[in-house]
């Protein structure tokens, strides 16, 4: 997490298998909590979701491989971390 997004890989370290992102919100696009589950119903979810969410409530929210993110959520983490990706922003 940092001031620009929170960001959740996950990995099987035993079979080496690549990280895929399970939760990712860029605090640069608009976000918005989740429904109610009924109406009149209130939940107290107060998770921000834009790109994927690790609850899995929504169709996106399945886990995505890193490079396979969308190019400008890929120009986003090189930025913040030129190492997460295995190479600098151009």
């Amino acid at each position: 997490m940092n001031k620009d997004f929170p960001l959740a890989l996950l990995r099987d370290w035993k079979n080496d298998t690549p990280e895929e992102v399970i939760d990712f919100t860029r605090y640069d696009l608009p976000a918005q909590e989740p429904a109610d589950p009924e109406p009149g119903n209130h939940a107290r979810n107060r998770s921000l979701m834009n790109r994927i969410n690790q609850k899995g409530t929504r169709p996106q929210d399945k886990p995505v491989p890193l490079d396979q993110l969308h190019a400008g959520d890929r120009d986003l983490l090189k930025r913040r971390d030129p190492d997460l990706l295995g190479s600098a922003p151009e």
